[in-house]
């Protein structure tokens, strides 16, 4: 459970220059437009997926670096307890979705 929660606080604590929290997009404005792409609910199921923009698959750490280098936050290493913590409150939170792999986004 410990590693749950500092995946949740992670994940609801605002972070970086701009000041966010992953929450204020994924949970607040989930639908919403952000950059002319449609701002997902967080969920990992679609992991790793293909994304054009990378024009390659991608695994679910790499997009959570890519959003936090956007929020101007630390952007942890990969493999770092931070990521693994929010990788797996991300896989609690889609408990019982359908797996969609592989998926492709913008």
């Amino acid at each position: 459970r410990p590693f749950l929660e500092a995946g949740r606080v992670m994940f609801t604590e605002r972070q970086g220059q701009l000041n966010l929290s992953c929450a204020q997009c994924h949970d607040d404005n989930w639908g919403q437009k952000l950059a002319g792409a449609a701002i997902p609910q967080g969920h990992p199921t679609g992991y790793p997926l293909y994304r054009l923009e990378w024009q390659t698959l991608g695994s679910l750490q790499r997009r959570l670096r890519n959003c936090l280098f956007g929020m101007r936050a630390v952007s942890y290493p990969y493999g770092a307890s931070e990521l693994v913590d929010l990788e797996l409150y991300l896989m609690w939170r889609a408990r019982g979705m359908p797996v969609e792999t592989p998926a492709v986004r913008p």
